[in-house]
């Protein structure tokens, strides 16, 4: 049954922005705002947005805003500003009902780029340092090397 556009705006739909608009006001992240649920205001939660538009910022929204217990209050503000845009986050995985107390919330930080490539030198003195250094295995004896066949040209890689 549809609702009526009286009663959509009544309930307090069209009050708030959602994740999919960019163009969101972003007011001060602190103090933490309250939503209009029952009983009394209820301090809202934090969630990072997946939405093509907008991934990786983060956002203020209703506790009960979820699919088990639909929220009637429809609050939604973003935390940062569009400069915090990553699409890089959908690379990751996502769990839909995931939120967060402003104070528990650790933002998304994508990974550190590949390190630039070895220089040969750079190649000989990690040998000589790993040679000179075996790791440890589980019962934290030292690793002996091990070479298979020490044949020419070598078959297999020396190997801990």
């Amino acid at each position: 049954m549809a609702m009526s556009d009286a009663r959509y705006k009544l309930l307090g739909g069209g009050q708030y922005p959602s994740e999919c608009d960019e163009d969101a006001p972003v007011p001060p992240g602190l103090p933490v705002p309250l939503c209009r649920c029952e009983p009394g205001n209820q301090l809202v939660v934090v969630k990072q947005s997946r939405h093509p538009k907008t991934a990786g910022r983060a956002f203020y929204i209703c506790k009960r805003n979820d699919s088990l217990n639909p929220c009637h209050c429809f609050f939604f503000q973003w935390i940062d500003g569009p400069d915090k845009f990553d699409p890089r986050i959908r690379l990751f995985p996502y769990y839909r009902l995931e939120s967060w107390a402003y104070n528990e919330f650790r933002r998304w930080v994508p990974p550190p780029p590949n390190p630039p490539p070895m220089t040969e030198e750079e190649k000989q003195e990690a040998a000589i340092y790993r040679v000179n250094n075996p790791p440890k295995c589980h019962c934290d004896v030292r690793a002996k090397l091990q070479r298979p066949n020490i044949g020419v040209p070598p078959k297999f890689t020396p190997f801990f």
